[in-house]
């Protein structure tokens, strides 16, 4: 009962009130009257067009030529499909003609057939006939819903239309209206796993649209395809509209996003349907107002994961860029957010690989995959959304551009990009220090809305492209408690850990208790130097102080735990994101693949260091980049027992310099001389200063 109304009282009452009424609902088969099964054959369009049936395929074609972004002309030349490397798209899609599909942008199954309801990954059916109210997302026996929606989503027809771009054969075109005609067929309006989600139906929408206006002259394209997927955008907008709310109300992120994204879509292009008004309107209105709460002031997003942050700059992306064709006038304020959520990405991220810390959740999802780039890499997706913002490009790399060329924007605009700095993000609680080519990311926040996982300072540490402290990921949403845990919970995360604890209590999958509160105690950054302190209470009245010290070529973690401490044991992690993890005589060493070193010391009295590498028992050093795929990652997990206020300092060197001494106050390296104060004491660094 007390976590219950731990729920509701982090969630808030209204939440709590629409989503009982709902599932009661739910339970009661009101949802079910309310969205009736039925056939498209007896579907009767024309009652809900402003024009004749008769005129279809030409008006489609009109409005698609008017209202859907057409790709640059500067697009169609054999340089840039060369620079795009547009041949990968062409194998891709041979590859799924011939049976093998793509999951996640990194499993790849056989089926001589695609089975819309069939998880390869348990090899299990979802219920095809059964009311989508009635099929559970997380606890039925196909497994992981996300295994029957990825190839719903259609995706992969980005894929094909970029494989027909470049050698205009009309097998693609057939794939994609056959496919499209055997969902439909297999997919009985409102029946199935793949009516749950109003954000994976607003996807296909978006995949839908996207291939008919690429294949819009194609022969395979017959007036009865035409009609049958305009009868089926119709439904899908019309069930997302009438099911929004859930979104609105009830999840409260991204899926929002993208329903808005998707009423806005079909509304403004098909502006012969009767309703269209009502959801351009309604897709234009909450388009706007949940990006504007969603995105907080200083760019950082809502549900803490940097993968659902550019999910949702896409779904702003699309939006924006029809609204320029279509002439709509979008608000100050959620172009303003929209900017700086850009802006906040771009500060976390390595330019030459494009990627980010693999923080928060990490789904597999990539809405508008128009690209050779790796699923990794984000370059493509803020190139574009910065483009349709400024009209100027983010990155010189012309091999990212593919997204922006689709969209019909200017490519060869210049370069206008902000200056990548150390940035403390007061309202999302990120703090970023950058010197020379080193980057690091630490988490340090008071929640304001529902946390993803329990990763209070955690700190990522990238060199270069090479991530050397990483975080774990997610791996998957529908797994055993214990593997679930571990890439959710503390454990995986380079933070402490007090007693084999997480830093909030696991109500459900996807709801934690008791949100971690923190406070910055300290940031302060020169050219030379970053120190950042803060702290957090997960582990009240234990608290867990952090202060970290980055120059050139050196990191220190310092480590304190105070408050009310007695017997207690802490385990301090460091999962790392390369592979050549070794024991030296001083410590460890890290090898990075361009052959340079990292030398690693930890220093306290009375630990004991273990490295572990893919162990079931105890779960330890793992690491998932991917959705459902996990691979073994060198994990160090120190232990130590305390009676009383401690600390426990980490030293990464990559010079190797000489240290001349080394204790829980003071540091001497050949270029730095780091004195510390007593733990406990309002700030943990004395002072530095260069040798």
């Amino acid at each position: 009962m007390r976590a219950k109304l731990q729920v509701v009282q982090n969630m808030g009452l209204s939440w709590t009130l629409f989503r009982a009424r709902y599932e009661l609902e739910k339970k009661l088969g009101l949802l079910k009257r309310q969205f009736p099964a039925f056939t498209y054959d007896k579907f009767d369009i024309e009652t809900h067009l402003t024009i004749s049936t008769s005129q279809l395929k030409d008006k489609v074609r009109e409005v698609l030529q008017r209202s859907f972004p057409q790709p640059n002309k500067k697009f169609f030349t054999a340089e840039i499909y060369s620079r795009l490397n547009l041949s990968n798209a062409v194998i891709r899609a041979d590859r799924m003609l011939a049976g093998q599909y793509e999951y996640f942008f990194k499993h790849t199954y056989y089926q001589s057939k695609l089975d819309w309801h069939y998880s390869p990954f348990k090899d299990k059916q979802s219920p095809k006939n059964l009311h989508w109210s009635e099929i559970g997302d997380l606890s039925s026996d196909f497994g992981d819903i996300k295994w029957i929606w990825e190839q719903s989503r259609f995706t992969w027809v980005y894929t094909l239309v970029r494989a027909y771009e470049i050698s205009k054969d009309e097998k693609y075109a057939n794939a994609f209206w056959n496919s499209f005609e055997d969902f439909i067929k297999n997919n009985s309006p409102e029946l199935g796993a793949n009516y749950k989600c109003g954000q994976e139906m607003s996807l296909r929408i978006m995949a839908w649209i996207f291939g008919l206006n690429a294949f819009i002259e194609s022969p395979t394209t017959s007036d009865e395809r035409i009609t049958l997927m305009i009868k089926a955008i119709y439904h899908h907008a019309n069930h997302v509209e009438k099911h929004f709310d859930f979104a609105l109300k009830s999840v409260k992120n991204n899926h929002s996003l993208s329903e808005a994204a998707g009423m806005y879509t079909v509304g403004t292009v098909f502006s012969f349907f009767d309703k269209s008004p009502l959801w351009k309107r309604k897709g234009l209105k909450y388009i706007q107002s949940e990006a504007e709460w969603q995105i907080y002031d200083d760019g950082s997003y809502i549900q803490h994961s940097f993968n659902y942050q550019r999910l949702a700059i896409q779904d702003l992306t699309w939006v924006l860029r029809l609204g320029q064709i279509a002439g709509d006038k979008f608000n100050d304020d959620f172009l303003k957010k929209f900017s700086v959520t850009v802006q906040f990405m771009f500060q976390m991220q390595d330019m030459e690989s494009g990627r980010l810390p693999n923080y928060g959740m990490n789904d597999g999802a990539y809405i508008h995959p128009l690209t050779s780039c790796e699923y990794l890499d984000h370059r493509p997706a803020l190139q574009a959304a910065w483009l349709t913002l400024t009209g100027h490009r983010l990155y010189k790399d012309r091999r990212i551009d593919e997204i922006a060329l689709w969209l019909g924007l200017d490519t060869e605009s210049p370069v206008n990009a902000p200056i990548q700095d150390s940035i403390h993000y007061r309202e999302g609680g990120y703090v970023t220090t950058r010197k020379n080519n080193q980057f690091g990311m630490i988490r340090c926040a008071t929640y304001r809305h529902r946390p993803a996982q329990a990763d209070m300072l955690h700190l990522d540490f990238w060199d270069g492209p090479y991530n050397l402290l990483a975080d774990a990921g997610t791996y998957s949403y529908n797994t055993d408690q214990e593997t679930l845990l571990y890439f959710n919970g503390t454990a995986s995360h380079n933070t402490i850990m007090v007693n084999d604890e997480n830093q909030m209590k696991k109500a459900s999958r996807f709801i934690w208790l008791n949100w971690t509160k923190s406070k910055v105690n300290r940031f302060e950054t020169t050219d030379q130097t970053t120190v950042f302190e803060g702290e957090h209470y997960g582990y009240s009245p234990v608290v867990h102080r952090r202060a970290l010290f980055h120059a050139d070529n050196l990191l220190v973690v310092v480590d304190d735990l105070i408050g009310k401490v007695e017997e207690t044991e802490i385990k301090l992690n460091w999962l790392f994101g390369v592979q050549a993890v070794r024991e030296s005589e001083e410590g460890w060493s890290v090898d990075l693949p361009n052959h340079s070193e990292w030398e690693m010391r930890i220093i306290g009295d009375g630990i004991s260091s273990t490295l572990y590498k893919g162990s079931e028992s105890p779960k330890a050093g793992w690491r998932s980049l991917y959705y459902s795929h996990k691979e073994a990652f060198p994990q160090l997990v120190t232990n130590k027992i305390i009676k009383g206020p401690d600390r426990i300092i980490t030293l990464f060197r990559k010079d190797r310099s000489p240290i001349t001494k080394i204790n829980e106050t003071t540091l001497e390296l050949d270029r730095w001389k780091l004195t510390l104060n007593p733990i406990g004491s309002a700030q943990v660094f004395n002072s530095w200063e260069m040798q």
